[in-house]
């Protein structure tokens, strides 16, 4: 028997035919204000669907290799720098950035608040949908790159909607070995389009009482990138956290539908509200992101 064809099914089809037709066109340049006696800092730029050029940072231990890596996806923010953590002795780094973002903004400018409902109105419009794309496009070009030999465990990393990217792209690329996402944003999923939410879902109730009626359709849009949907594909290890009294990124009966319906998740809600467990998490994160590398942490 077939299984019936979903419109998610097109939506992502659609992305990696844009993304199979564009020239990435990679550019790495070391960056030497950055860069330290253990490892090289590199600036990248390349070409993602659409003709967007992004930039990533890419931070490589000194060494032959080979070495695991860690992929941060962007947050719901303008500005992303480099992201420090104690693996990058020994693993390759990359901190990606989605079109809108500061340094990948050639073509549109993100607006924040703004983004979250600029052009959702129709899907040929709506402009986060390109982070999808952007997300798969960066691990992608991780593989892709000439400045570290990249073999072994590859896991994902991301906060917020850099959490909801990450599971998405891990749904996509079988090839990741874990991910750790912290506070999924609920975009996508009917839990944010409730009333009373705090920005950044809040956006999405402001559209709404803006222009009336428009619910089922702005519901109809985004059902594409349910991460709830996309979860029993995503079969890497995944580490989820939440907060308790989360009402404005990832609502806790969210996160928990979200956590029973992805295959091999450890779920960890803590008191407190879109931190997801803040300091005390960033701890537990790290040392299960290192075990997943194959790596200690000194």
């Amino acid at each position: 028997m077939t299984s019936e064809r979903q419109p998610s099914d097109a939506f992502w089809e659609r992305i990696e035919a844009q993304l199979a037709e564009t020239d990435p066109d990679i550019e790495i340049e070391r960056d030497a204000f950055y860069s330290q006696p253990e490892w090289d800092v590199f600036q990248m730029r390349y070409t993602s669907a659409g003709g967007h050029r992004l930039f990533a940072w890419l931070s490589v231990p000194h060494g032959a290799g080979p070495f695991p890596a860690l992929l941060r996806m962007p947050d719901y923010a303008s500005v992303h720098d480099i992201i420090y953590t104690p693996l990058r002795e020994r693993a390759v780094v990359m901190n990606a950035t989605h079109r809108g973002q500061r340094k990948s903004d050639g073509q549109v400018r993100a607006r924040y608040p703004g983004l979250l409902t600029d052009g959702i109105g129709s899907a040929d419009t709506y402009t986060l949908f390109g982070a999808y794309a952007d997300a798969l496009r960066a691990v992608d070009m991780l593989n892709a790159q000439h400045v570290a030999n990249v073999s072994g465990p590859v896991a994902l990393t991301g906060a917020g909607l850099g959490a909801s990217l990450a599971l998405a792209t891990a749904a996509r690329r079988p090839a990741v070995s874990a991910v750790a996402a912290d506070t999924p944003l609920a975009l996508g999923h009917t839990a944010a389009l409730e009333p009373g939410l705090g920005y950044p879902l809040a956006e999405l109730g402001d559209y709404l009482r803006a222009n009336s009626g428009s619910e089922s359709a702005v519901e109809s849009v985004l059902s594409v990138i349910d991460p709830v949907s996309t979860a029993p594909a995503v079969r890497c290890p995944v580490l989820m956290s939440a907060g308790r009294s989360d009402r404005s990124v990832c609502p806790l009966a969210f996160a928990d539908e979200l956590a029973k319906a992805l295959p091999d998740c450890e779920f960890r809600v803590y008191d407190g509200g879109a931190e997801g467990g803040g300091h005390v998490h960033a701890q537990v994160r790290g040392a299960w992101l290192a075990e997943r590398l194959g790596l200690e942490i000194s």
